[in-house]
């Protein structure tokens, strides 16, 4: 059967306005696309360490490094990334010289070189994202309090929901399990085991 040249346009035309959809459900996070976030977050320690609490702020930077793979609300990509957070506090408990107990708070900054994070790409709006991270945190007294280290290390793992403003920028709220510990190089090491934190955080894709 020959088709004319107006019928032609119009089935080509359908066959776009069909394909369309299928090109807008590709995730705005995808290869090749960099991050940058910033982030603000708060924690408080679990078991022992209840009496400790924490905060930080800073940035991250990423880049996506492969292309969606998986099935099914499994599907997504691979991003490595890296964080500086220059603002790292505790909020500790101490012995006083009268021996009574207090609180000190505990300056320090904190970078992460080792952020791998696997984005949900599936969803058109919502996209959750898994992350393992490690740390390295420096702090102006020792952490915990005692004779322990001002140079701990903090792993754990991440759970966060981005939701897409549009297709360049996401904000995001993740919540963290995180061990910190100084690896026995200080005199004692009585670690942090486990601390849980709530982080807000502002990402732009470029």
């Amino acid at each position: 059967m020959r088709i004319s040249r107006p019928r032609l346009r119009w089935l080509i035309a359908g066959i776009v306005a069909c394909a369309l959809p299928c090109v807008a459900q590709e995730s705005a996070i995808r290869y090749g696309l960099r991050e940058i976030n910033v982030y603000a977050g708060g924690g408080f320690g679990l078991g022992e360490r209840t009496s400790y609490q924490y905060a930080n702020a800073g940035v991250r930077a990423g880049i996506v490094l492969t292309d969606a793979h998986g099935p099914g609300f499994l599907r997504g990509n691979f991003e490595y990334a890296a964080e500086i957070s220059p603002l790292y506090l505790f909020f500790q408990p101490v012995k006083l010289a009268d021996g009574t107990r207090g609180r000190e708070i505990v300056y320090g900054a904190a970078v992460s070189p080792l952020v791998l994070k696997w984005n949900f790409t599936s969803g058109k709006k919502l996209i959750p994202y898994l992350a393992l991270e490690g740390a390295a945190i420096l702090t102006t007294k020792d952490v915990p309090a005692g004779d322990t280290s001002v140079v701990n290390f903090g792993s754990g793992v991440a759970v966060g929901l981005q939701y897409l403003c549009n297709d360049r920028h996401t904000v995001a709220v993740s919540g963290r399990l995180l061990h910190v510990s100084n690896a026995s190089i200080g005199d004692y090491n009585p670690s942090i085991n486990l601390g849980v934190q709530l982080r807000l955080e502002y990402q732009w894709w470029r």
